[in-house]
């Protein structure tokens, strides 16, 4: 079976796929299934709470009079709903690509993670450019956040190369 995307993705991942391997030999990294099974379980019941918390839930004090404010928190609300819900098929389809072994299911949950560790880290380096103590402190948490992100990403690519063979590319 073909991955989605194999014309893309193949001139990508075949000729480095030895180097792949390699880094997913290192001992970090030898519970990578395990660890996205944990991992995925986990992000999965944790947007579920957050979406059962927000959905149907009307922002509070929507009888302001200020209409602008009323408009900010509504919409607020309805990202966090969206975000949740994306969240729950992100960590569904990670989950099933590791039951059913099948590594395109990994791809929605890796990409999109991708672009969280990018905007993540360009968001640091934005906060680089005022330094004072408050962005500092913000900064030290973004790292923190960051390599946690680019650690859970690795794991999963780990399981995503094993999963993958030669022939699906």
């Amino acid at each position: 079976m073909k991955i989605p995307f194999n014309l893309l993705l193949g001139p990508l991942l075949k000729p480095h796929m030895k180097y792949f391997h390699a880094f997913c030999q290192y001992p970090t990294f030898y519970i990578s299934l395990p660890y996205t099974y944990f991992y995925g379980t986990i992000g999965f019941f944790v947007n579920a709470c957050h979406l059962i918390q927000n959905f149907g839930k009307v922002s509070e004090n929507t009888h302001d009079t200020d209409a602008k404010a009323v408009r900010d928190r509504l919409i607020r609300h309805d990202l966090k709903i969206i975000a949740a819900s994306m969240g729950i098929v992100q960590h569904l389809c990670l989950l099933v690509g590791c039951f059913t072994k099948n590594p395109a299911l990994f791809l929605p949950h890796m990409i999109a993670h991708l672009v969280m560790v990018v905007a993540k880290t360009l968001g640091a380096v934005l906060l680089l450019t005022k330094i004072n103590l408050k962005s500092i402190i913000r900064l030290r948490q973004i790292i923190t956040a960051l390599a946690l992100m680019t650690f859970n990403w690795c794991q999963e690519f780990c399981v995503f190369t094993q999963y993958l063979c030669i022939c699906d590319l």
